[in-house]
């Protein structure tokens, strides 16, 4: 496989943490009491369709005290383990690299440029680059663009059914993040290639 696209949040660093605990406060302190399992359900969707998709009342907001309480819970970020020597060896390997997320440049740069993982990718598609993002295909027909790769030499890493959709909308294989997937029943068996650890993703490319 020459080009290996990642998503960022749940896939190469653990943010569910920091966003779905600040959602759950922020939702609190509005009165509004969701179970846990129900907010998780929209980690990995850009803020604003999180509320949406929640029902939640007056959703810009929301979205701006949401925001404003993420670094509060800031400290349960980190780098899953086996990333970092994943990424250099598939670097090391020839692959290219690219991110597709729903992050914007500002919360990228914010929460992840801390573990100096950005020297590993060529290409960068963050939220607002395009006019639908995931699970819609334009971003990562936009990567692939950038990046000069077909699809069929081509697969997208996520940890979520939106990142799956958004793969195979793109007609590219998608990739399961298991390390980051707390219910894998969730994408009923449609995902491609299921990667228990970095460590597997590495070695899975390496004979492909």
């Amino acid at each position: 496989m020459q080009t290996i696209i990642f998503d960022v949040d749940g896939t190469l660093i653990s943010t569910e943490d920091m966003y779905m605990k600040s959602l759950d406060y922020t939702l609190r302190q509005h009165g509004i009491e969701k179970p846990y399992a129900e907010i998780r359900s929209v980690f990995g969707l850009p803020g604003y369709e999180s509320l949406i998709h929640l029902k939640v009342p007056n959703p810009d907001a929301v979205l701006v005290e949401w925001k404003s309480n993420v670094n509060d819970f800031a400290d349960g970020i980190h780098l899953y383990n086996g990333i970092f020597e994943m990424l250099s060896g598939l670097k090391d390997n020839g692959q290219t690299l690219g991110i597709v997320t729903s992050n914007t440049p500002d919360e990228f740069a914010i929460h992840h440029d801390q573990y100096k993982i950005e020297q590993f990718f060529s290409d960068f598609v963050f939220a607002g680059m395009t006019p639908n993002m995931k699970p819609f295909a334009d971003p990562i027909l936009l990567a692939m663009q950038n990046l000069k790769v077909n699809p069929n030499e081509a697969i997208y890493i996520g940890d979520s059914v939106h990142d799956m959709g958004a793969a195979h909308n793109a007609g590219i294989k998608f990739g399961m993040a298991a390390w980051g997937v707390p219910n894998q029943e969730v994408f009923e068996n449609q995902a491609d290639v299921v990667f228990a650890t970095p460590k597997d993703l590495l070695e899975w490319v390496q004979l492909n």
